[in-house]
């Protein structure tokens, strides 16, 4: 008799036990999509007291230009003050600019970071990397905003 109730009770034991060790797949939530829309930083259309639409064209951001400037491996040959390390000193470079061609500082300093060969400063190689070339409008504008800040 001990063994009858040995084994029944056994049996009621793993039918219980057992089926609280399986494992039930739980569903996950559905992941969300983060999509945000992408601020224009190049201009903006607000309207003046007549109604009209006003067109201001922003020069770029020189705290976005500070970060590439950093990110990009500028600072890696070019000081922000007078100090040579491979490159010229930056300092007052959007002033210097203006004297080095018959362009716009913008417009000379656009062409020397995305063509470096083009414009060599006195007692420098042309040892700045080409791979600039492709580098977005804006970000260019930015860069040139800091450098601007710089004089």
């Amino acid at each position: 008799m001990n063994k009858k109730v040995l084994l029944l009770f056994s049996a009621c034991f793993f039918a219980w036990v057992l089926p609280a060790c399986t494992e039930v797949p739980v569903p996950t939530a559905t992941p969300v999509t983060f999509s945000p829309t992408p601020a224009v930083k190049d201009s903006r259309t607000p309207s003046n007291s007549s109604g009209n639409s006003v067109i201001t064209i922003r020069s770029g951001d020189p705290i976005s230009g500070e970060n590439l400037f950093i990110n990009l491996g500028c600072n890696a040959c070019h000081s922000t003050g007078d100090d040579k390390i491979i490159g010229p000193g930056l300092q007052g470079v959007f002033a210097r600019a203006q004297t080095r061609s018959n362009m716009s500082s913008e417009d000379y300093l656009t062409q020397s970071i995305k063509y470096p060969g083009e414009y060599l400063v006195e007692g420098y190689d042309n040892l700045m990397p080409t791979t600039f070339s492709d580098l977005a409008e804006s970000d260019l504008k930015d860069i040139i905003a800091y450098l601007k800040m710089l004089d």
